[in-house]
């Protein structure tokens, strides 16, 4: 029986929006205000290189989230510029956060309405790692897009200091709620993060998989879904756990 639904945001609830062009941009203009020039190329590699920084940490270091400020380190450490002012710092790494709420991702498609249908029922949460966007201006997303008022709690691993499937992005959120893993079902579209974090800790996972791909061996999903509206007539078939 379920009585609380956790979900992850990206590519679940919201579009997955690329902004890496913009960062870029800005870097390059904020350098080259600093006196350091770089070519287009130059500064892109850096912060793919970045992207591979973060994936290493969360390999090698239990799924440690990694700053903007870190991540900036690491790009300034590639074009090897040694000094930068405060000021020049604040406004990258500000401008790396913020540079996804004038065009912000918007819902995809039967969101609202399959969370509107869930809301009488469950408990609902929201477990997502924040990437370059972190959890204030993520909250102000789903704002945005009229959502945040459906849950009754929401985590992003900017807050935690780690990504899922990190058991405490889960315990945390569960604890929020009340709701016991074996009560909790989590929705999300990738089965190395939202499926395997979600059963390690008990809970049961429904694989957000638009594409009809197969499950890995190594992370089996309780459910496949194709689009969200499905996750209804999961939890219909599941049961609810009882008020009395």
């Amino acid at each position: 029986m379920i009585e609380a639904v956790t979900f992850d945001l990206w590519n679940t609830l919201i579009e997955n929006r690329d902004y890496t062009d913009q960062r870029i941009a800005y870097l390059i203009a904020e350098l080259g205000k600093a006196g350091h020039q770089f070519t287009r190329s130059e500064v892109s590699e850096a912060v793919t290189s970045s992207l591979t920084y973060v994936y290493r940490v969360w390999e090698t270091e239990n799924r440690r989230f990694v700053p903007n400020e870190e991540r900036l380190d690491h790009i300034l450490g590639k074009l090897r510029v040694q000094q930068l002012p405060e000021d020049t710092r604040g406004n990258i790494v500000a401008y790396f956060e913020e540079v996804a709420l004038p065009d912000h991702p918007r819902l995809l498609e039967g969101v609202k309405e399959t969370l509107e249908c869930l809301r009488p029922r469950f408990k609902m949460g929201i477990i997502s790692d924040s990437g370059f966007t972190p959890a204030r201006i993520l909250r102000k997303i789903v704002a945005k897009n009229g959502i945040l008022d459906l849950f009754d709690t929401t985590l992003f691993s900017d807050e935690t200091g780690y990504n899922k499937p990190h058991r405490v992005m889960f315990e945390t959120v569960l604890s929020a709620l009340s709701a016991k893993p074996s009560e909790t079902l989590h929705v999300g579209d990738l089965l190395q993060t939202d499926v395997a974090g979600a059963k390690a800790f008990g809970m049961k996972a429904a694989w957000l998989n638009r594409e009809g791909k197969g499950p890995d061996e190594a992370h089996k999903p309780d459910f496949s879904i194709r689009s969200l509206r499905e996750i209804v007539d999961v939890l219909d078939r599941l049961g609810r756990k009882s008020n009395s």
